[in-house]
This record gives C-alpha cells, structure tokens and sequence, in this order.
C-alpha cells in the first residue's frame, strides 16, 4: 500500500491535529503535494484555511503588551494511561475524560481532551522556530476549544516526553499505551505566556481558539526528534497573517 493511498484509508478512524474527528467523506490532505497553500481547494469546508482572517501560528514578538493578571490558569495532575495513535498527520494522545486535567482561560474552564506534535514548531518567537511544538488540546462544556502550545527545544538527555515519543506508533493506523504520564513535567520552568485568539492548525482551519503559546521553550531530547522526524519529515503549517489581533503577554516575565 502506498503512503498516499494508507492515509486516505486512515482517514475512516483518524483525529486530525488540533481539532476533532476526521469524517470518512472529508477529502486527504498533508503537509506536501496537498499541503497547506492547497487545503482550501481541497473542499468547500477547508474555505477558512485562506479567507480566515484569525489564522493559525502567528509569528510571535516580545515584548508584547504585557498585562501579568491575564495568565491562564494551568490545572494539571498525573494521567493513569493515555492511548497513542498514528494519524498519518501526527501521534496523537487521547487523554480519559475523567483526568481532572484542565485550563482555566478567563473564567471557562476547559477540560485537556488530546495532545498532539508537530515538526518543526508552527509558532516561531523572535523569528525564531524550535524543534518541535507540543499542543495540548482543552475543550469546554459549550464545545469551545484552548490550545496550550509548548515550544520544545533540542537537549542531549531524555525528557519527561521521552517515554511518550518513544512509544509512538510507527505506521499510520497504529495505536499504543502509556501509562503514568504527567503534563505538568511537560511545561517549561517559566510560565510566561503569549495569548491570542486563532484557529486550528489543521483543517477546516475552524476559528474561535483561545490560544496560550509558553514564550519558554521546554527541552525534547535529540533522539526523540530525529524518531519523530523519520515518522513526519515536517508537520507543521506556515506563520499565518496577524491581521491586527491583539497578542498579550501574561504572566512572569
């Protein structure tokens, strides 16, 4: 089976990035021939991934407006097992929906539902990219979505995400199990945050997102990239424009 040919089969059961279920009748897309310049002519429901006008990454500056009071309340507790999936876009894991883990973004508080990876980052800070970008997905009762994203810069020793993306299923469709994880070990030391409203980075590039970008990167270990890096050569969607939103940085400094 080709490559091509194993993701469109994926397609029937896969969850595509940072967002919810993918549907057997929406249209393949990827980060190549069918990649982000093209996912709106993919299908009629992909429109907003051009004429959006609250896309998703922005490149990120700081010194942004600074407002302390406005950081997002991080609510995280060790998880008993999450269950790892290959999606052809990404290794996705499912987190129970009885965690306890959540957000709390100006008063809604938004249950931790999946985390997720792409290669290289999608934000870039100063003009400048990492290695990898961790996103961990939160949904509110009213179906609203946050995204903490996590800027994973390279170090030569294992992480406390080593056990995650050492485990991740190698071909499309595959799934797996980790156990004992904790998202608290997967944050940075300093809590400083950009905020901004966005998009999902993935189709139907759907608006709306509360988005909290760590301005801190946390460390991944050079092995777990280059494994992940062999699984996507590169899974992430360009800066989009900014189009005048506001970006606060909150928190520590």
């Amino acid at each position: 089976m080709t490559r091509r040919s194993a993701l469109v089969a994926l397609a029937l059961l896969a969850v595509a990035g940072c967002g919810g279920s993918v549907a057997a009748h929406e249209p393949h897309w990827d980060y190549d021939a069918e990649g982000p310049d093209h996912w709106a002519d993919l299908d009629r429901g992909y429109a907003t991934c051009r004429a959006g006008h609250a896309q998703s990454p922005i490149a990120l500056d700081s010194p942004a407006e600074i407002h302390p009071a406005d950081h997002i309340e991080v609510d995280y507790r060790p998880i008993p097992s999450v269950n790892l999936l290959n999606n052809g876009h990404t290794i996705q894991a499912s987190v129970p929906a009885d965690s306890g883990n959540a957000i709390v973004v100006d008063g809604t508080r938004f249950t931790l539902t999946q985390f997720h990876f792409h290669l290289p980052s999608e934000h870039t800070v100063d003009g400048g990219e990492t290695a990898m970008e961790l996103h961990l997905v939160h949904t509110a009762t009213s179906g609203r979505l946050a995204v903490l994203a996590v800027l994973l810069s390279v170090d030569s020793d294992p992480t406390p995400l080593s056990r995650v993306l050492t485990a991740s299923p190698d071909h499309p469709g595959r799934t797996g199990t980790v156990t004992a994880v904790d998202p608290r070990e997967f944050l940075p030391i300093d809590l400083a945050q950009f905020r901004y409203q966005g998009s999902l980075t993935t189709p139907p590039c759907t608006e709306g997102v509360e988005w909290t970008v760590f301005r801190h990167s946390a460390p991944v270990s050079i092995a777990d990239v280059d494994s992940y890096r062999a699984l996507f050569p590169h899974s992430n969607r360009p800066t989009q424009p900014r189009y005048g939103r506001p970006v606060v940085l909150a928190g520590p400094n």
